[in-house]
């Protein structure tokens, strides 16, 4: 009986440990749920993402084939070893190849051997040589055969290297986009710019052929007797001839600007005495128009900059004359000044600013202002000439120059217009010897041809040459010059380049190969007086060549250096 309580609270001991069991089991078999949910969850979650993936993979791949199936250029996916994964239909389309099946694990080799340039094999090697970690993207432009019947079309091509996620080398994308109309368009675009250029240099080549004859006699007609009213038609024919020359060098400029054969001459030359020789011009255009000019000049100005002076002359020269002929009252002031040094003592900014008190420029004219053959507000400026060209020339010769042109204009009330360039500084000691030419010396006992084809030409070099006491032979064709010249000894030919039949260049080829003449030295008289000019006729050779309309210092110049020194006789 003693015994039966111990054994009630064992029992009851026991129990608390089974409840407390129980709890623990309880708890764990909570866990054990809950892990099973979430792992359910999961397993869901992860089925739906699958799926969503599946899906989105599904229709990744439907816009892959899409665009594989419809994009219009070509595009060739290859793998690691240079053979064909992938590719637009555009080019089983353009390679008349009716399924990929037909050409998948084809090499580049085995597409492009026969049917391009092997320059590109070459490039294409240089991706799957086995360094294909190191390789780089390249360009090429080729002409490709694709459909291997003989009609090749004009690619760019961009092939690039692929790799994975990890930099893992993969392959090479190549992209070619077809090239050829645009090509066609572009050099469709160039022969007509060359057509209208040379057009331009054929018409103004043309036209200044009677211009020498006309400021020719105009000289001739001087050293006559004249009345007064004769004196003032004279020189209203001059100033005409001046007009219509610069209109002529403005056509000239423009078709060589076109044609990118404008070259610039630079070397160091004074700029006050550029400045003082515009000064001087435009003093008395201006006076006989009654209106002012003012010159401004900086007193910091450099002495000596190197730079085109002939270019930088003409592009002041255009403001001056463009204000000049849209001014019709008050004038004008031309300012020039030091806009500072760019981080080098040798190297200046200057700035040319023409201001003027004249019609002005409307506001949405002004976009229109540097187009060629352009001539703003008809209605006004139905009285003034041109070519619309000055302003176009000026802007091309400040890009060429590395400077900038800029305008300013109140509709009414005048422009200005501001040309920035950047020159060099010298010394006077940079300076080239000046070669003024005199003529004091006669060459009478000089036997000289001349030819040209217009007979009127031939009279106005013939009286230019009377000044040095020669009296020339003349010749109206190449064929009659090269008899003539075989079986006569000439000091100097005097050579037309334009004639019809035998041009110069031929007949100055057929002098060289003998007779009398065919060591004597050949001059080209010519109106194409360009850069290409020059070296063609020396080429050819002639020793030089004098440009139309000529004048009596180059005349004198030829003479002094051509002519055999027997044969030139000082004056005392």
């Amino acid at each position: 009986m003693k015994d039966e309580p111990e054994s009630v609270e064992d029992a009851q001991a026991e129990l608390r440990k089974a409840r407390i069991e129980a709890k623990k089991l309880e708890r764990e078999l909570k866990l054990a749920r809950s892990l099973i949910d979430r792992n359910k969850i999961t397993a869901e979650a992860n089925d739906r993402l699958s799926r969503i993936v599946s899906e989105k993979k599904s229709e990744l791949e439907k816009y892959m084939n899409l665009l594989l199936e419809n994009c219009p250029d070509i595009i060739i996916l290859f793998d690691q070893k240079g053979n064909i994964a992938h590719c637009t239909d555009a080019f089983l389309k353009r390679s008349r190849v009716p399924g990929f099946g037909m050409i998948q694990n084809s090499t580049y080799r085995d597409i492009f051997a026969s049917r391009t340039s092997a320059s590109f094999i070459e490039k294409m090697d240089s991706i799957f040589s086995g360094l294909l970690f190191f390789a780089e993207s390249f360009h090429a432009d080729e002409s490709i055969d694709f459909g291997g019947d003989g009609k090749s079309r004009d690619y760019s091509i961009q092939v690039t290297p692929m790799t994975d996620e990890t930099g893992r080398p993969m392959g090479a994308m190549a992209l070619f986009y077809d090239t050829t109309e645009m090509l066609a368009a572009k050099r469709e675009a160039e022969s007509a710019n060359k057509a209208k250029s040379d057009f331009l240099a054929t018409v103004s080549h043309e036209i200044r052929t009677p211009m020498n004859a006309i400021i020719g006699m105009s000289t001739m007609l001087k050293s006559t007797p004249l009345s007064g009213e004769q004196q003032g038609y004279l020189k209203n024919i001059e100033n005409a001839s001046t007009v219509l020359l610069s209109l002529i060098n403005d056509i000239l400029d423009f078709s060589k600007i076109e044609a990118g054969k404008l070259e610039l001459v630079p070397a160091y030359f004074s700029l006050p005495g550029m400045l003082e020789d515009l000064n001087s011009m435009f003093e008395f255009l201006y006076r006989e128009k009654k209106l002012y000019f003012t010159p401004v000049f900086d007193k910091n100005l450099p002495a000596v900059v190197y730079g085109d002076e002939k270019r930088v002359s003409q592009i002041v020269i255009n403001l001056l004359n463009n204000a000049l002929k849209y001014t019709p009252a008050g004038g004008v002031q031309f300012r020039v000044s030091l806009t500072g040094e760019n981080g080098d003592t040798h190297t200046v900014s200057i700035r040319f600013d023409v201001e003027d008190t004249g019609i002005g420029i409307q506001e949405d004219a002004i976009p229109r202002l540097f187009t060629a053959f352009e001539q703003l507000d008809l209605v006004k400026n139905k009285k003034v000439g041109g070519t619309g060209l000055g302003l176009v020339i000026t802007k091309r010769l400040c890009t060429m120059m590395g400077g900038s042109i800029g305008i300013q204009s109140e509709y009414g009330k005048g422009s200005v217009f501001t040309v920035t360039l950047d020159f060099q500084t010298g010394s006077p000691n940079d300076l080239p010897e000046e070669k003024i030419i005199v003529i004091e010396f006669t060459a009478g006992e000089a036997k000289v041809l001349l030819v040209d084809d217009i007979e009127i030409n031939l009279e106005v070099a013939s009286y230019m040459l009377g000044a040095f006491d020669i009296k020339p032979d003349t010749a109206q064709s190449g064929a009659e010059a090269v008899k003539m010249a075989a079986e006569k000894h000439y000091d100097l030919i005097f050579m037309d380049h334009m004639m019809p039949g035998m041009d110069g260049v031929e007949a100055a080829a057929l002098l060289r190969q003998g007779g009398s003449s065919a060591g004597s030295p050949i001059v080209a008289l010519t109106a194409n007086a360009v850069s290409e000019a020059r070296a063609m006729f020396l080429s050819n050779g002639f020793s030089g060549f004098l440009a139309k309309p000529m004048d009596s210092a180059a005349i004198a110049e030829c003479l002094l250096r051509l002519l055999p020194e027997d044969k030139i006789h000082k004056k005392a």
